[in-house]
């Protein structure tokens, strides 16, 4: 699908799941966060919104979802930069790990960067144990594109609730082997 069909279809089906209350009036893509964090919103904000999109409300569309191209941000800044390749490397760890076909535009070299970042958050970078611990536990799409941030960004409450539930089900009834249990499901699906 070109991108705008997509857009279309996107716009209709949120249309028609907004009118039976099951969608809220935007449905965030990847490029939609994108474009929000080049626009100056918090990015872990935006992130956060295209989360709910992918695990929940929207999880149906999930090739919808990031099949769109980020676009290029004017101004073109360190920042911008940052962000494009934590976009890009996104979507390729989620459309591996929920087996989602791959867009090809997040392979673009200019989602690359060619020096090592380590996220946004204050840390010390002249400790060599946090980092080592963030270049050991980084996934795979997120290393190769020298984005440093760690395996715990992706977790799902929506996945961790079900685990739960099954737990139950299963007739456990002490929280801490209930919690036990939902953590082994998320270890062995995500990494410790």
């Amino acid at each position: 699908m070109q991108s705008q069909e997509i857009g279309r279809y996107l716009a209709e089906l949120g249309a028609a799941l907004q009118s039976q209350g099951i969608m809220p009036k935007t449905i965030q893509t990847m490029a939609w966060a994108y474009q929000q964090i080049c626009a100056g919103e918090d990015p872990w904000t935006a992130l956060g919104n295209f989360r709910n999109a992918w695990y929940d409300y929207a999880r149906h569309i999930r090739a919808a979802l990031v099949s769109e191209p980020l676009g290029k941000p004017e101004p073109d800044t360190e920042h911008t930069r940052h962000w494009a390749a934590f976009c890009a490397a996104s979507v390729e760890f989620l459309c591996d790990r929920y087996e989602v076909p791959c867009p090809d535009w997040v392979y673009e070299p200019c989602y690359t960067l060619s020096t090592p970042w380590y996220g946004d958050n204050i840390i010390n970078l002249a400790d060599t144990v946090v980092l080592q611990h963030r270049i050991k536990a980084t996934p795979p799409p997120f290393a190769r594109r020298n984005v440093f941030c760690g395996n715990r960004l992706f977790q799902n409450k929506y996945e961790m609730y079900e685990w739960v539930q099954e737990a139950r089900f299963k007739g456990m009834s002490n929280p801490r082997e209930i919690w036990r249990y939902a953590r082994q499901k998320e270890t062995a699906l995500h990494g410790a």
